[in-house]
């Protein structure tokens, strides 16, 4: 069974679809996983999921890297960041200080991911370092100068700690004629929004694995326009919206997509957020749920009984390419006058990572993809580390995210990955 807690508290809804709290002025970190997995059916053993083991000491905790950051003195007083991130294992040993980067004090803030992208993009990141969407980013390194009006001044380092696959949680109508992924081409389709990282590696898996576009399909944003990311991003602009002939359609408030689904005016959605009761009407919610039923219901059900398993080791024997949803940014304030700060940074995610894959010996959802999942079968696919970190491991992966950016109509350029990561991470 699929990971919910990676999967599904995305953004975006990687990606922030808890609709209860992932309100504009919401600070908090949302709807728990037991909740909505309770809600929309997906079982105990999901259910399970929702703890993670913190106990076993791994090797090496508590240590701290004894190197000397170029611009640091010995004793000199530590530089003090907040971090915006979600709940996430690997980023565990970092927030409770069993790691600690060397002159950087951390202060840790966890907010689900709707709500943090949402305000990164609205208004400008308030924390100095923070988790964000991927296909975001490239869209707003593309459109800065035109919608950003100096809110977006930051940069990416190539920390890749979640996954966006929540999308083989796909619900169907089931008199849509969809049986199988091949069969969704000119469907109408709902995501929560057309340009986070959850939907751009949907529309490639698509594309890559079985030849259908996005302009081949219909799309519908769940999120209005005014609570949108792609809102924020300008992409309700006359003329600046998606491009390639892409067909993409707003929703108004007292839309939502699951009964849209309910209704058969949509083919297949992305699953919805019930956990937080209806919300349709409501304008302060970002990811609203109109009380359809999604289990017990002959309109609607699953589509893929597997959770995605076959399609995601499929996409990636075919590829190379993981599908991350996020990655970490750091204001450029920070980084003009600390350049250091990025691969301090960068090295104690790292470890962080790596003391979480010692404790997932008593958590094995720390790195397997999929409950039932074999150590052994998972790592004849992906390789030892199901998560890696870098340019080197990840360039094919970043290339093929801005490929398929390109392909869907959300920017108009190519970025290269240079382009993109700070400087002094390049060699990663």
């Amino acid at each position: 069974m699929l990971l919910i807690r990676d999967f599904y508290r995305m953004e975006e809804g990687g990606a922030g679809m808890d609709a209860n709290k992932d309100r504009v002025e919401a600070r908090g970190e949302g709807v728990t996983r037991r909740r909505f997995i309770k809600a929309v059916g997906l079982g105990s053993a999901a259910a399970g999921l929702a703890a993670v083991a913190v106990a076993g000491n791994a090797a090496g905790t508590g240590s701290e890297s004894t190197k000397k950051k170029p611009g640091t003195e010995s004793g000199k007083k530590r530089l003090k960041l907040t971090v915006g991130f979600s709940e996430n294992p690997r980023v565990a040993p970092l927030r409770e200080g069993i790691v600690k980067p060397q002159n950087i004090e951390l202060e840790i803030v966890t907010v689900s991911p709707g709500t943090l992208f949402y305000r990164n993009l609205s208004s400008g990141p308030e924390f100095d370092v923070s988790e964000m969407s991927i296909s975001e980013t490239l869209l707003a390194k593309e459109r800065s100068e035109a919608f950003g009006k100096g809110r977006w001044d930051w940069t990416p380092i190539p920390v890749f700690l979640s996954r966006g696959l929540f999308w083989a949680a796909l619900y169907v109508n089931t008199s849509s004629g969809i049986e199988h992924l091949r069969d969704l081409k000119g469907k109408k389709i709902g995501v929560p929004d057309y340009c986070m990282t959850a939907a751009l590696w949907f529309k490639i898996t698509l594309k890559d694995l079985y030849g259908i576009e996005a302009k081949d399909n219909a799309w519908y944003n769940g999120r209005t326009k005014q609570l949108s990311h792609g809102g924020a991003l300008g992409l309700d602009v006359q003329g600046q919206g998606v491009d390639k002939g892409v067909t993409h359609r707003w929703l108004t408030v007292d839309q939502t997509l699951d009964v849209m689904l309910d209704r058969g005016e949509l083919d297949a959605i992305f699953p919805p957020s019930p956990a937080g009761g209806v919300t349709a009407g409501r304008s302060d919610v970002i990811d609203r749920y109109g009380g359809t039923p999604m289990v017990n219901n002959p309109r609607v059900r699953r589509l893929l009984n597997d959770e995605g398993k076959g399609a995601i080791y499929e996409f990636f024997r075919k590829t190379g390419c993981h599908q991350p949803n996020h990655h970490v940014i750091i204001k450029n304030s920070v980084l003009r006058e600390h350049p250091w700060v990025a691969m301090e940074l960068y090295n104690a995610f790292q470890q962080s990572k790596e003391i979480a894959y010692e404790r997932a010996r008593k958590a094995r959802s720390t790195y397997l993809y999929f409950e039932e999942s074999d150590w052994k079968e998972q790592q004849a696919v992906f390789g030892e580390d199901p998560y890696p970190l870098g340019i080197k491991a990840m360039r094919k992966t970043v290339e093929r995210a801005v490929k398929g950016s390109l392909e869907q109509g959300l920017i108009r350029k190519p970025i290269k990955v240079e382009d993109l990561y700070f400087r002094t991470t390049l060699d990663t």
